[in-house]
């Protein structure tokens, strides 16, 4: 009775955020905290799905807040059989032991939120989501707006800033992301890419030609794989994704990515900052991560922190070898560890 008297109450202080017939509670059954769901009205005037979860023994007042900046793909932030990787583990358990509330949105097109199909949506489009979002959940009246910590995953761990604007935050937690260029990125994830996939140091040398003058003409040029392959029949046979778009997402959402300059957005962060990157991740670089602390740092020393978590992928699960982590490996786990250290990094900022 008296965890339904708690969620009600949650709920009635929900109705700034959206209309009452819209409020329900959330699908996600997370030890030590209260799921809610709600929906949020973007600049275009559609509805994306936020996701909040509130400690269970929360007291009356203000609580600090997680905002999270999510991965690339279209697949939802909402888990509600469970964590399958490290980032919703991570996510679960900060939700559950921290004593935060956190603050999830699904990008439109995914999940329940409207707008058009994410397989279509530009990045454009997938930010003012994200700003709406972290607008919206600033009106909550159990929110201390003085205490706003972004989480950002994959590319949300690259344009977290983007999402903050000008609003002050208390600081930020970034795993798994980027820096540099798109094209650069992609460059280094291809001959990492081809490494592991059993291609000889001759070949990957002769295939980065290719990649090159191939992500110059896509990324730079704004031309999609189709057209680049139509017009240079040669790079053909180094191309393996779709012609008009790229995992899952339309290639005007990449130009958009290799238009951004990252390191101006995080040249007005002065605020603490924690950059995870997983020894075995060979989707992004560990350089791209380290460049930002010692930019970070050259501005606010002892502001930003690098770590190299020992044996995680990309989705912070960890494994036996590099090579396991580019096909199924029934023997990866999560590393209850990272959850330590980032519970007492937030203890501490």
């Amino acid at each position: 009775m008296r965890r339904n008297l708690v969620l009600f109450g949650a709920l009635l202080l929900l109705t700034a955020l959206v209309p009452a017939q819209q409020l329900q509670p959330g699908r996600e059954k997370i030890p030590g905290a209260e799921s809610l769901m709600g929906m949020v009205e973007t600049p275009a005037g559609y509805p994306v799905r936020v996701f909040i979860t509130r400690p269970e023994k929360a007291s009356s007042g203000k609580l600090p807040v997680i905002f999270v900046a999510a991965w690339l793909s279209c697949d939802s932030t909402e888990a509600p059989t469970g964590p399958t990787d490290g980032f919703t583990q991570l996510l679960f358990d900060a939700a559950g032991r921290s004593g935060f509330i956190t603050y999830r949105v699904d990008k439109p097109g995914t999940g329940d939120s409207g707008g058009p199909k994410c397989g279509e949506a530009d990045f454009n489009a997938e930010l003012e989501a994200y700003q709406a979002a972290f607008a919206a959940m600033q009106k909550l009246p159990f929110v201390d707006t003085s205490r706003i910590y972004l989480m950002g995953f994959s590319n949300g761990g690259g344009f977290a800033p983007l999402v903050a604007g000008d609003t002050r935050v208390r600081g930020y937690l970034m795993f798994s992301g980027w820096y540099k260029t798109w094209l650069e990125h992609m460059l280094e994830h291809e001959r990492r890419r081809l490494k592991l996939s059993g291609v000889s140091e001759t070949d990957i040398n002769t295939r980065m030609k290719g990649y090159a003058t191939f992500y110059d003409l896509y990324l730079n040029g704004k031309k999609t794989p189709g057209v680049v392959v139509a017009q240079h029949p040669e790079l053909k046979a180094i191309w393996y994704d779709e012609p008009e778009r790229q995992y899952g997402r339309p290639a005007s959402f990449y130009w958009q990515l290799q238009a951004l300059n990252l390191a101006e957005a995080w040249a007005r962060v002065n605020v603490p900052v924690l950059a995870v990157h997983g020894q075995y991740d060979w989707i992004m670089s560990a350089d791209d991560y380290k460049l930002l602390v010692a930019a970070l740092n050259s501005r606010t020393p002892g502001s930003a922190v690098y770590v190299e978590w020992p044996r995680a992928d990309h989705g912070l699960y960890t494994h036996t070898s590099e090579e396991k982590t580019f096909g199924k490996d029934a023997e990866q786990g999560y590393d209850p560890k990272l959850t330590e250290y980032v519970l007492q990094w937030l203890a501490q900022h």
